[in-house]
């Protein structure tokens, strides 16, 4: 077998190769009269065969898969949307061989489906090669593979095939939370060869058995999730480029040039909203967070409101002031006070940006490396800014104190000079 995380990519090692023509020689040597379809899938190192009982909806299914997928799934039907899926997983001792049988509302993570029935024949841990082995019995699960069959209910039927990213996953647990998947493909098995009594037996054996292919050009796709990408790389330059940099700005230029902090302001908006649309995305495809209520989905929302009713608050201060100014007057004088809540406000949604970046990526199980470069990086940025924004506030306080220490000549100096000049003459 193939080496230990080396990707999905095409390998044509002598190994698997040799297995594979180990297995076909089998299939002419076993006088067994099971009828089977195979499945080999190189881009994964899987063999998955497939046996239907006469007058029966029920499947029989042996697979052989590496261990270090988080899982891997089988599914019945041509597409996600309301098809069952088999995901398997290695147990908590890793001595077995979890199955859960799950449904799919659409392109999303599948729910448990404790109705199904499934006969659990065998299922091991080859610690050797890492490999799940599982041999078992899906009760009534034809009728999911040929429902959308294009070809015809009574020659084939339509499956699908998926694994996930290569993350840890040993459990007993059959509601378990499995991540996106990292390659797919759709498979057909025909029905005709496929149907047979005796089952599968010990896996890939049988007289009749023929070979099962990946349809389309590509076979096994790789898939990326190009919605959490984009999310979290517009989330990370919002919280450690674009927000301090619109923050210096405002404190910077917020007597001259006010206008540069609006173009600013409002390019940070444009980030965030279009950070917000591929989480929502997101959010829907997992179960975890379809209702959004994590703490990295709260705060984000929260977040988001804030800054929005803090964008509306600046373009109307802004108004304010230029309108006092047309006219010839001063700005009224809570425009101080609501001007220092502004600041203030966008200032503490900046650092509820920083913590729910490190929120999402641990709620996304990025490595753990990862999780503290992105940590290591945001208090560099904050321990940068922290004294450029002190001076710029003691800068703008002298600049207050030295407007406020100029005396303006009141009505009254200008009459008391008035009656000296008058009395002089």
């Amino acid at each position: 077998m193939s080496s230990r995380r080396q990707g999905l990519t095409p390998r044509w090692q002598w190994p698997w190769l040799v297995l594979c023509l180990l297995a076909h020689f089998k299939f002419q040597l076993v006088r067994a009269q099971s009828a089977v379809q195979t499945l080999f899938v190189l881009d994964s190192d899987t063999i998955a065969s497939f046996n239907v009982p006469p007058e029966s909806d029920d499947i029989n299914f042996y697979v052989l898969t590496p261990d270090w997928y988080q899982y891997t799934a089988i599914g019945f039907g041509a597409t996600m949307s309301d098809s069952l899926m088999l995901v398997m997983y290695p147990s908590a001792d890793r001595k077995s061989v979890t199955v859960s049988p799950r449904k799919a509302r659409g392109n999303t993570e599948p729910v448990y489906s404790p109705d199904t029935q499934l006969v659990i024949h065998d299922t091991s841990i080859d610690e050797e090669n890492s490999n799940m082995v599982v041999n078992a019995t899906c009760r009534r699960c034809l009728p999911y593979a040929t429902a959308n069959s294009a070809s015809g209910v009574e020659r084939t039927a339509s499956m699908m095939f998926a694994v996930g990213p290569e993350l840890a996953l040993n459990t007993d647990d059959l509601d378990a939370r499995i991540r996106r998947h990292v390659a797919y493909g759709n498979f057909e098995i025909d029905l005709r060869k496929a149907t047979g009594e005796g089952g599968i037996g010990e896996g890939i054996s049988g007289g009749n058995s023929s070979d099962a292919v990946l349809s389309g050009e590509r076979g096994l796709v790789q898939d990326s999730n190009k919605a959490a990408t984009a999310h979290g790389i517009l989330y990370a330059l919002v919280a450690l480029a674009v927000a301090p940099f619109d923050s210096l700005v405002a404190g910077a230029l917020r007597t001259r040039w006010a206008w540069v902090h609006g173009l600013t302001a409002t390019v940070y908006f444009a980030f965030v909203i279009g950070a917000l649309v591929p989480g929502v995305m997101v959010s829907r495809e997992h179960v975890a967070t379809q209702r959004f209520r994590t703490g990295h989905q709260v705060l984000g929302l929260l977040a988001v409101v804030a800054l929005t009713i803090m964008f509306v608050w600046g373009i109307a201060l802004s108004w304010i002031k230029h309108s006092a100014n047309k006219r010839g007057q001063e700005p009224p004088e809570n425009t101080h006070l609501l001007g220092m809540i502004h600041r203030w406000t966008c200032r503490t949604i900046w650092v509820l940006f920083l913590v729910n970046v490190g929120l999402g990526l641990k709620l996304s199980e990025h490595k753990t490396v990862l999780i503290f470069g992105y940590m290591a990086v945001a208090l560099a940025v904050l321990v940068v800014l922290i004294p450029i924004y002190f001076c710029l506030w003691k800068c703008s306080k002298r600049g207050r104190e030295k407007e406020g220490s100029i005396e303006m000549p009141t009505i009254y100096d200008h009459n008391s000079n008035y009656l000296g000049v008058h009395h002089r003459n």
